[in-house]
């Protein structure tokens, strides 16, 4: 779980992908009795749909299905785009309809609010964007391949967005599989740009070690101390940032022996050294907290204890 594989992303997707069919199969045509489409989508937006159905299954409101069913059937129409490559789109892409905004947003929204409410961020920072995160991709495929393998295999879509409640650089969750937001308000350089890209899709390759395993068995009611946010967080929080520092931790330590950073980051690479210890330090004192309080499941304990002994053996 802690290296790079870009095989295993692959094989997570196609699996997702199984799992979302069959479960459209099930609300639309045998609950709903709505005809099926030829081909189901797969893109982030049918995935957060597919979210907001297994919510109203699950507490048995089948009206809801129909609303839901009916106010998204154009996300439904849209043929599938796995065999297309990486998109970087801004929050107000014309590509994108009302009701796929709607369910992004609500997918989206993080359980303090910066994710609330999502804007578009200037036409100039799209522009830089669409044509810099290609380029740093590029180049880290002829550094470390097997970083940037992984990284394609599961994000699709960079969303490109700023937000009214305040800073943050980038947010993924399970419910919009396959997408990730990046705030370039956030990116002061292409080394944090990087490492944005590296953090979410970390998160995404968490989220799916709990797809059968419950991984952490704290309550969701007890918080504790954060290494990346002031507030106090339950310990699934603590236990996904911990993750989060420890992969981020290793990729600057490959990028770093590579002895080819700047082939990839420019002069952003003299700040690579204190990044990797930024992010060393941070998962100490999550990894502090995790083995103080964390309820784990012999899965979550074996993630973590990877974790901590990857990021052991890094010299600092």
């Amino acid at each position: 779980m802690l290296q790079p594989d870009g095989e295993w992303a692959v094989a997570v997707n196609n699996t997702l992908r199984q799992r979302l069919f069959v479960a459209f199969d099930h609300i639309v045509t045998d609950v709903l009795r709505e005809p099926s489409w030829k081909t189901w989508p797969s893109n982030p937006c049918a995935f957060a749909l597919q979210d907001r159905f297994r919510v109203a299954a699950t507490a048995g409101d089948v009206n809801l299905l129909r609303t839901l069913h009916a106010a998204h059937e154009d996300v439904l129409a849209k043929p599938d785009e796995d065999v297309q490559g990486l998109r970087i789109i801004s929050w107000d892409d014309a590509s994108l309809s009302s009701s796929e905004s709607a369910l992004l947003q609500a997918a989206f929204q993080d359980d303090i609010g910066l994710t609330a409410h999502l804007l578009a961020p200037g036409d100039q920072k799209t522009v830089a964007l669409q044509r810099t995160i290609p380029r740093i991709l590029d180049r880290l495929g002829d550094v470390l391949p097997t970083w940037e393998q992984e990284f394609r295999a599961m994000v699709r879509w960079i969303v490109l967005a700023e937000s009214s409640e305040g800073g943050f650089a980038g947010a993924s969750a399970f419910a919009a599989w396959g997408a990730i937001l990046v705030n370039p308000e956030a990116q002061e350089d292409d080394l944090a740009l990087l490492l944005t890209l590296i953090h979410e899709s970390s998160h995404m390759k968490l989220f799916c070690a709990y797809l059968d395993d419950e991984i952490v068995l704290n309550d969701l009611a007890e918080t504790y101390s954060s290494p990346l946010r002031l507030e106090p967080r339950p310990m699934n929080g603590i236990y996904h940032a911990a993750y989060v520092l420890a992969r981020m931790a290793c990729f600057a330590h490959d990028l770093r022996q590579s002895g080819r950073a700047t082939e990839v980051i420019g002069t952003a690479a003299d700040g690579l050294n204190l990044a990797l210890q930024a992010s060393v330090v941070g998962f100490g004192s999550a990894l502090e907290v995790i083995r103080s309080h964390g309820k784990l499941t012999e899965l979550g304990l074996s993630i973590i204890d990877e974790a901590a002994a990857g990021v052991k053996a890094i010299p600092t």
